[in-house]
């Protein structure tokens, strides 16, 4: 504790530290500050540490060293190359490469189940270890590199996105408030032409025709691709309940995707549910 603080008792001390702190990080790294009136405050003890570990992040930062991910690995040479491992043991080879990059602050993340071990371990040795990072030597700090960022699995991601980030949120009790991966301007069954506002209140507006909405599965039988456009079909059993009764429905389902090329993603511009009336 510094000198000018010894006439304070120790919780005031610490604030001002506190507030030293931000002012430097505010002055030598153009921080902002901001707190929410309705998030509970810090104590000033969980705050120091917090602004410590910025303090120390930006210090580093500031030391960083650009290289390849080989370079920061310390440029291993006894992991063989690709064709020479056999399918016996690349599994177990792949995982001494994954241990060895997590032991040095390296981690490879694969969301596709499609990927297999040998085109993990080829894509680390032929693609990710000439790819260029910025290396900060802190303690416990990992950088985490994502396989699909690299080669995306289109039917897979749009397969998942159409259940989970769509008709889930659609056939489910709270409002409809996720609207990210969709057009401006949708269709839903027989609504056309619909804006995002008018499309969530449509939804919502459905939704409180039920006590409750239990989504017993939706299954994907399909997903093609054709250009710019994906069309995600698939099978639902859905059970909605009233105070009266409990109405189950099924049918197939379709969710239409367009292929905007200026953001690199996917967007969903159409939703088929049979036997569902809005």
């Amino acid at each position: 504790m510094r000198e000018e603080y010894q006439n304070m008792n120790e919780q005031d001390a610490l604030k001002v530290e506190n507030e030293v702190i931000k002012m430097k990080l505010m002055l030598e790294h153009g921080a902002e500050f901001r707190y929410s009136e309705e998030a509970p405050p810090l104590s000033a003890e969980t705050e120091h540490e917090f602004l410590n570990y910025i303090m120390d992040f930006e210090q580093q930062e500031a030391l960083a060293r650009e290289g390849t991910v080989f370079e920061v690995l310390g440029r291993p040479q006894h992991f063989p190359d690709v064709d020479q491992v056999s399918d016996e043991e690349i599994t177990e080879v792949l995982q001494d490469l994954l241990q060895y990059m997590k032991e040095r602050g390296i981690e490879l993340t694969v969301f596709s189940p499609n990927v297999t071990a040998r085109e993990i371990y080829r894509f680390i040795k032929l693609e990710l270890f000439e790819h260029r990072m910025l290396h900060m030597n802190m303690p416990g700090m990992i950088t985490c590199f994502i396989y699909d960022e690299f080669h995306p699995d289109h039917p897979y991601e749009n397969s998942r996105t159409a259940v989970n980030e769509c008709l889930k949120e659609i056939f489910q009790d709270d409002e409809l408030q996720w609207t990210f991966q969709y057009e401006q301007t949708l269709r839903i069954n027989d609504h056309k032409d619909l804006s995002i506002d008018l499309f969530r209140r449509l939804i919502n507006k459905f939704k409180k025709k039920f006590d409750h909405i239990e989504p017993l599965s939706f299954d994907t039988t399909e997903c093609v691709i054709t250009g710019d456009l994906c069309v995600v079909t698939g099978k639902y059993e859905i059970c909605f309940t009233t105070k009266d009764e409990h109405l189950l429905r099924m049918g197939q389902w379709n969710v239409n995707f367009r292929y905007w090329d200026e953001l690199d993603i996917w967007m969903i511009y159409e939703i088929q549910v049979e036997g569902i009336e809005f």
